[in-house]
């Protein structure tokens, strides 16, 4: 009986299927100062406008160089900066979406794509749907493809481009058309825009492009020529861009901004070795199924020889162009890093001992052993951070000893099992659990997780569909309408909170145009770029005064500075300063929740702003409020503020009391005119009895326990303690803590 020809749609639920089980391994976190370099430049790209890594100027040169202007740029290419951008930008407009952990969806879209890709290829090469659809599996969750469609680096990016360049040549050999070179040479574009050095792929693509030529036109020159010049157009186009970037960053286009220490200074076969067989980052070990793939080599050789010899090419070729470099381990990585771009192509000539495989049983079992190891091996990178294990290794042994490169005791591929336990498991759901705030925030992320598993499931039925013949174009449509939705909750369900999210929060709502932040503290960095959806440029520098331009008012954002500040905002354990000419104060008007009734306590301070953002509460909840402060008079007293919820009767349900921005800017050092605002969270009593009960506000002399009198608008005694308003405290679980962005601080 004839085989049923798939559906064209058939690349779709591939696609959803490896998407998914991206999603259901995402981190979204950086591991890497690289991913930072580029994804800080799309920061002030969709934010600003501009190119420059100013919040990474902490780093120094360690992933940017000076331009002529003074700026910091990276030296990276501008391929995954454009790629992360379409997401990045999506996320500075919701409020429940993180920046960082948006665009690092992005390598998990790139590379299922290059998976649906690679099953394209193989059907060209007339190979069956199950070997086809085998070949991609194995690229997608067989090797290296996968721990790297977590991260942002460019070689998934570079991967994508190439394959894109050979499906499109392949097209061409089998229609002869004048789209496809246009499209093959796109591919490649992008390839060079990810990582230029992927110029060394030109000439072995292009011979290809030529052989096909040659089978369709023999000696027809003239006929060439509009098939090469629609190929190279694209690379042309992304060579000038190339040295657009250079020449606005560095002042020149051939100017990259690579240091000179970073250079070829390894002896060859070193590094040949090592990006191959070192126990520490050989290809072979980190991706066992290529070992099959290379055993079948001749065999696809036999049946495509112009193809093989490519798939052979770029591979040996990404392996000799590396093999001198320097750092040719990548620096901190999972395995060989910079072999990720050639995988596909690895892959490649694995068809052939699937095709035995299907007959034989002896071949099924030993190539079906090897893809357990290599999805084995896969799983060790996927839910283990490879950063735990080299950063203890290293800081034992020094900074990339040799030893953790070539000898096998020291391999992450054996040390990094022992860092296998909840407490290390580098999957998002798997922090949104831990930290879950109750029980229904964890159910939350848990129903995500099992959406996602049943998106799977679905796909992997999709696909049988189609093995079958049998798999409606609705079907495929909405299976990637679920991975839609799934995309979305994971990353609501996943949405920075604490204290940086809300602080980052606090300052987009009280910008002006023209101001700049400094961000001084560097640990901060990857949650404030994750939180933070303002327009103002924000430079990682230990100090304010290390901004270099000129501005009219500046914040810093830490844990605060010794000199006093205009206006001064604590939210938990984060400080937001504001320093401003004296000729511009602060704007009281900026402030969030402006109370309309002005009252004063003592002769100390006046209350401009006061927001509860909810009234209701369960036991063991914490109710957000915000309170703003203008100082009016000086004091020699260190006043603590006290909030509590009582009752009637006397009955606290809840107290907190404390030094203004967590003991930072006592009232004491208070000037006239300052402003203090302090958000933060009462906690209510997990015993408390439901009820109703009043917010207290108030300070008092810890020395004496004397409370300062309150007075309202007309100064009239108003009592000991400011009563805004009544909380509700009913039955049931604590609820959701504020994530991203609490409704209005």
């Amino acid at each position: 009986m004839k085989a049923r020809k798939p559906p064209s749609n058939t690349p779709i639920p591939l696609f959803v299927l490896l998407f998914s089980v991206y999603l259901l391994t995402f981190s979204g976190r950086y591991h890497s100062s690289d991913e930072m370099a580029m994804l800080v430049t799309t920061d002030s790209l969709a934010r600003r406008g501009a190119w420059d890594i100013e919040l990474l100027r902490w780093m120094g040169e360690q992933q940017g160089s000076y331009g002529p202007d003074g700026h910091l740029y990276s030296r990276k290419g501008l391929g995954m900066t454009l790629a992360a951008l379409p997401l990045y930008w999506l996320a500075l407009r919701s409020e429940q979406v993180g920046n960082v952990q948006a665009a690092m969806l992005t390598n998990g879209l790139v590379t299922a794509l290059t998976g649906a890709l690679l099953y394209l290829a193989l059907r060209r090469f007339r190979y069956s749907h199950g070997v086809s659809l085998g070949g991609a599996l194995a690229y997608g969750l067989g090797t290296m493809a996968w721990p790297y469609a977590r991260y942002l680096f460019s070689e998934s990016l570079a991967a994508l481009g190439l394959m894109l360049s050979f499906y499109f040549l392949l097209r061409f050999r089998d229609l002869d058309d004048r789209l496809s070179p246009l499209l093959a040479g796109t591919g490649l574009g992008l390839a060079l825009l990810a990582r230029l050095n992927n110029a060394m792929v030109i000439p072995f693509l292009g011979l290809l492009l030529l052989v096909y030529l040659r089978r369709h036109h023999r000696g027809e020159w003239r006929s060439w020529a509009g098939s090469l010049l629609l190929f190279g157009l694209p690379l042309l186009a992304a060579l000038v861009i190339t040295g657009w970037y250079n020449r606005l960053r560095f002042g020149n286009p051939l100017t990259t901004g690579y240091l000179a220490e970073e250079r070829f200074a390894t002896p060859f076969f070193e590094g040949f070795y090592g990006l191959t067989f070192s126990p520490g980052k050989g290809l072979f070990w980190y991706n066992p199924l290529l070992l099959a793939a290379l055993a079948a080599w001749p065999a696809f050789y036999r049946r495509h020889r112009a193809e093989g010899l490519l798939a052979a090419a770029v591979v040996l070729g990404h392996i000799a162009f590396y093999a001198p470099w320097y750092l040719w381990w990548a620096g901190h990585s999972w395995g060989p890093r910079f072999l990720v771009t050639a995988l596909p192509f690895a892959v490649l000539p694995l068809a052939p001992a699937l095709e035995v495989a299907a007959r034989r049983r002896a071949v099924a079992v030993g190539v079906g052993a090897v893809a357990l190891l290599s999805i084995m091996v896969q799983i060790l990178g996927v839910v283990v951070n490879f950063n735990a294990y080299l950063e203890e290794i290293y800081a034992r042994l020094g900074l990339y000893h040799p030893a953790t490169l070539f000898n096998p005791a020291y391999s992450p591929l054996l040390r990094q099992w022992s860092y296998l336990h909840p407490q290390s498991l580098d999957l998002a759901w798997v922090r949104a659990i831990g930290a879950a705030g109750d029980r229904q925030q964890g159910v939350g992320v848990a129903a995500t997780v099992a959406f996602l598993g049943l998106v799977v499931l679905l796909s992997v039925w999709a696909l049988w569909a189609a093995w079958r013949g049998r798999l409606p174009a609705r079907l495929a449509g909405g299976l990637l309408l679920l991975a839609g939705i799934g995309s979305a909750t994971s990353l609501r369900g996943y949405a920075p909170g604490g204290d940086v999210a809300q602080a980052a929060d606090l300052l987009a709502r009280m910008e002006r145009p023209g101001e700049a932040v400094a961000l001084t503290d560097p640990l901060l960095t990857e949650a404030w770029q994750d939180a933070y959806d303002g327009a103002l440029a924000v430079w990682g520098v230990p100090a304010r005064r290390e901004i270099g331009v000129e501005q009219q008012a500046t914040w810093t954002v830490g844990s605060g500075d010794l000199e006093s500040a205009t206006a001064r905002f604590q939210v938990g354990a984060v400080r937001l300063d504001y320093y401003s000419p004296p000729d511009r104060p602060f704007d009281v008007a900026r402030l969030p929740a402006l109370s309309p009734e002005r009252r004063r306590v003592g002769e100390v301070a006046e209350l401009l702003a006061l927001q509860v953002e909810k009234t209701t509460v369960h036991p063991g909840g914490a109710l957000p409020l915000f309170l703003g402060w203008r100082a009016l008079a000086p004091t020699a007293t260190s006043y603590t503020l006290f909030v509590q919820v009582i009752d009637q009767a006397g009955v606290k349900a809840g107290q907190v009391d404390f030094l203004p921005c967590d003991g930072g800017c006592p009232t004491n050092t208070w000037r006239p005119g300052d402003l203090v605002g302090e958000w933060l969270q009462v906690p209510v009593y997990p015993d408390a009895p439901p009820g109703r009960y009043r917010l207290l506000i108030g300070m008092y002399d810890l020395s004496t326990g004397e409370r300062l009198p309150w007075f309202d608008a007309h100064s009239n005694p108003a009592g000991d303690a400011l009563v805004p308003c009544l909380v509700e405290v009913t039955p049931g679980p604590p609820p959701r803590h504020p994530g991203k962005s609490p409704s209005s601080p």
